[in-house]
C-alpha cells in the first residue's frame, strides 16, 4: 500500500548533509541523551514506561536509530539491552560514539531495518521495537511496519513516533525549507494508527506528544543563508516563548495539541496477524 507521495531524503542523512551537526569525537565526549526535564522527551519516557513494559533484561531495538539519543538512555535508566539499526554508515558510526560516550552497553547494526532476511539472528529477538522519525520518509508505509513486526517476541511491542508537521511545526518547516518539508509525510494520528492497524497491530496508545517547543523544523537543506537565519531566529523566539509559559505555569497548562505538539505517536501490541499483510 502506497501513503502518499514524499520527495527523497537520504541525502539529509549523510555526512555534511545538515542533518547531524555532531562528529562522532564530538559525541564520544559530549554525548547526546533526551533531557525528561523537557515536556517532549518527559512524554515520550512515558510511553515507554506505560505501555512497553521494559525493565532490566529487555531487549530494544530502534529501526533507523540514527546518531539516537535514547539506545543509551533506556540501556543506562531502564536497565535495557539496547541495539540499533541504520542503513547510512555515518549515522551508525555516530550511534555507536554516542552509546560510547556516554558509558552504555548496546550494538549497532549497518544495515536497512526493512530487510530482515539479511540479518536473520535478530528475527524474533526483541521485546520493543522503535522508530522516531522514519516512517514518514517512506510511501510504502504499511509494509515496512509489518517487516519490523518481524523483529518481535511473541506479545512484543512497537513504538512509532513520526513529526507532527501540521499546522505551526508546517509553517515554520515551510519557512525553513521547502525540500526537506517534501521529504516527509504528513502524519496525523488517525493515520498513523491505520497503517500499524494494516500490519496487523493492536493499537494500545496513540495521539499527539509533548507540547510545542518549536525545535521540530530544519533549515539544513536551504542554500539561502537569509532563509536559514530567518528560520533560526524564528524558531528561537517562538521557543523562548514557550519555555516562558512553561515556567509562569509551572508545567500545566500544555495540551497536546494536533496543531502545535511535536510528535505524533502510536504504541501496539504485536497480534496474530502482525507481519502479514491485510
Amino acid at each position: 500500500m502506497t501513503t502518499a507521495r514524499v520527495g527523497p531524503s537520504d541525502w539529509l542523512w549523510k555526512e555534511g548533509g545538515g542533518y547531524y551537526t555532531e562528529t562522532a569525537g564530538e559525541l564520544v565526549l559530549r554525548p547526546i541523551l533526551p533531557d525528561i526535564g523537557r515536556p517532549r522527551d518527559r512524554r515520550l519516557f512515558e510511553l515507554f514506561e506505560r505501555h512497553c513494559g521494559l525493565g532490566p533484561g529487555s531487549r530494544v531495538l530502534e529501526a533507523g536509530c540514527g546518531r539516537s539519543r535514547w539506545l543509551p538512555f533506556l540501556g543506562l535508566r531502564l536497565g535495557c539491552r539496547v541495539t540499533g539499526i541504520d542503513i547510512e554508515p555515518h549515522a551508525a558510526d555516530l550511534a555507536s560514539a554516542n552509546l560510547r560516550g556516554a558509558g552504555a552497553e548496546g550494538d549497532v547494526v549497518c544495515g536497512d531495518a526493512f530487510a530482515l532476511h539479511r540479518r536473520e539472528d535478530l528475527r524474533g529477538a526483541f521485546d520493543v521495537v522503535y522508530s522516531m522519525g522514519v516512517l514518514e520518509h517512506f510511501p510504502d508505509v504499511v509494509g515496512r511496519v509489518a517487516s519490523l513486526a518481524l523483529y518481535l517476541k511473541p506479545g512484543g511491542r512497537i513504538l512509532t513516533t513520526v513529526p507532527n508537521l501540521q499546522g505551526l511545526n508546517w509553517l515554520l518547516q515551510r519557512l525553513g525549507d521547502l525540500r526537506t518539508l517534501q521529504a516527509h509525510v504528513v502524519y496525523d494520528t488517525p493515520a498513523l494508527v491505520k497503517v500499524h492497524e494494516e500490519a496487523g497491530f493492536r493499537t494500545i496508545a496513540a495521539g499527539y506528544a509533548g507540547f510545542f517547543d518549536a525545535y521540530l523544523s530544519s533549515s539544513a537543506g536551504s542554500e539561502s543563508r537569509l532563509r536559514r537565519a530567518a528560520h533560526a531566529e524564528t524558531c528561537r523566539a517562538l521557543g523562548r516563548s514557550a519555555e516562558a509559559w512553561l515556567r509562569l505555569l509551572r508545567g500545566r497548562g500544555t495540551p497536546e495539541m494536533r496543531y502545535l505538539a511535536p510528535h505524533v505517536v502510536y504504541v501496539g501490541r504485536l497480534g496474530r496477524e502482525a507481519g502479514v499483510l491485510r
